[in-house]
């Protein structure tokens, strides 16, 4: 009896180690665990003060980035800028200044993304005001010199405002459209 006892104990004393090991290898792998997410992947290049600017073929200036921070990933193509602060050249036209907490440059596919508390300063004619316009996060096509949002939008020029939900914007041609909860006053 004191043998069938002992077997029992010691198989219970091995279950209870086994079950121990698990668990404390769940718990490993838990903490252990990387989630991609979490991941930053470093840059290639970090440069401080910067002003980068773009060109055309012909050696024209597209567009110039100024930034205190600014992080070039190379694989990807992107450079990431802390406070831009951005100048869009366009023909015969004032160039259009914009100014954001942080942006992402797709440089390749010409594309500038920008988010948290982005002013956009756009002027027609260089003897005109500025229309101003404030936004908290703007994708800007480069090539097309157009610029979309799906966020909130305040305009204003002068006197007169208009603000509502989501935009579309022709840079080229000074046009403002706003699809969603669109309203405002004009004042000559």
């Amino acid at each position: 009896m004191a043998y069938i006892k002992k077997n029992i104990f010691n198989l219970f004393i091995i279950i209870l180690g086994f079950v121990s090991v698990l668990s404390i290898n769940q718990k490993a792998d838990d903490i252990l665990g990387i989630n991609s997410n979490d991941i930053k992947t470093m840059p290639d290049n970090l440069f401080n003060k910067v002003k980068y600017i773009a060109m055309d073929n012909n050696g024209v200036p597209l567009y110039t980035v100024s930034s205190p921070e600014m992080k070039q990933f190379y694989k990807s193509e992107v450079i990431e800028a802390n406070s831009p602060n951005i100048l869009l050249f366009r023909d015969n036209k004032p160039p259009t200044k914009i100014i954001a907490q942080f942006g992402s440059i797709a440089y390749k596919r010409k594309n500038i993304k920008l988010f948290g508390s982005v002013n956009m300063y756009f002027k027609e004619k260089s003897d005109e005001s500025f229309l101003k316009l404030n936004t908290e996060e703007i994708y800007i096509y480069l090539n097309e010199q157009l610029a979309v949002t799906e966020s909130k939008v305040y305009i204003n020029k002068g006197n007169s405002f208009l603000n509502g939900k989501g935009m579309k914007s022709s840079l080229l041609r000074g046009e403002f459209i706003i699809f969603d909860e669109t309203r405002g006053k004009h004042v000559q």
